[in-house]
């Protein structure tokens, strides 16, 4: 009985709709959801989508004592939303192996237009051996449902070789999510706060891609390192000299 109420759910949230509006706390020098604020709302998404499927990380640690950690995420970006503007979000698997999960999430003007899109990898760690386990052990069977990804993102290898050193961090008690790790969001506060203002109101973000290597927990000292060209910016968030994020921005 419990695999059929599964199968049901799975077949209903195939993919995750929901309307927002783009809010104060998500928006930058410029009036436009900013940088952050598009991660947030990605976040959010992928979580809630996840939770409608009873995979959410409460429930996983709760059931089965693992968490998800995000491994990868890729955001190409078409154009801005303003303050106040609506917009609608879509969220859903687009790929599922013994090993990782794919989530993708659009973010689209009320006319369907496309205005970001997100390819997130995701892997489930125990809660005790910190290892990689097995999707099947979180309750996902051969029956999970896949969409067909809106949007063919691919990932590239970021070369994060000889950096220079641009600033210290200390991960503080707000940067720690229910999986007693720094956030994935607050990486990204750390890199773009390596922008000064006026660089942030000029930057034009086609592409912004996160590869997630390791976890870092509260009191960690973290240094940011970073490399600046035309066309794109490389970092690097390192703590005890070994990469815990890197990252590239295109522009």
């Amino acid at each position: 009985m419990f695999d059929r109420m599964l199968q049901r759910i799975y077949n209903i949230f195939m993919i995750y709709r929901k309307h927002q509006i783009a809010t104060s706390s998500i928006i930058d020098a410029n009036a436009h959801v900013s940088y952050i604020g598009l991660f947030d709302v990605v976040e959010d998404a992928i979580t809630e989508c996840m939770g409608k499927l009873h995979l959410d990380g409460i429930t996983v640690k709760r059931d089965y004592n693992a968490f998800w950690v995000f491994t990868k995420n890729k955001i190409k970006l078409f154009g801005a939303l303003a303050w106040g503007e609506e917009f609608v979000v879509e969220s859903f698997v687009s790929s599922l192996s013994s090993a990782k999960m794919a989530v993708d999430t659009a973010l689209k003007r009320l006319d369907g237009t496309l205005v970001a899109y997100s390819c997130c990898e995701m892997c489930v760690l125990d809660v005790e051996t910190k290892r990689i386990r097995r999707t099947s052990t979180v309750g996902i069977d051969e029956n999970f449902v896949v969409e067909t990804p809106q949007l063919q993102v691919s990932f590239d290898k970021i070369e994060d070789a000889d950096l220079p050193q641009v600033d210290t961090v200390t991960v503080r008690s707000t940067n720690i999510d229910y999986s007693q790790h720094c956030n994935n969001v607050e990486y990204m506060r750390f890199i773009f706060n390596t922008y000064a203002v006026e660089e942030l109101k000029r930057l034009a973000v086609k592409e912004i891609e996160v590869c997630y290597v390791a976890q870092s927990y509260e009191g960690d000292a973290l240094t940011v390192h970073k490399s600046v060209s035309d066309n794109c910016d490389v970092f690097s968030v390192k703590k005890d000299g070994s990469a815990v994020i890197k990252c590239r921005i295109a522009h």
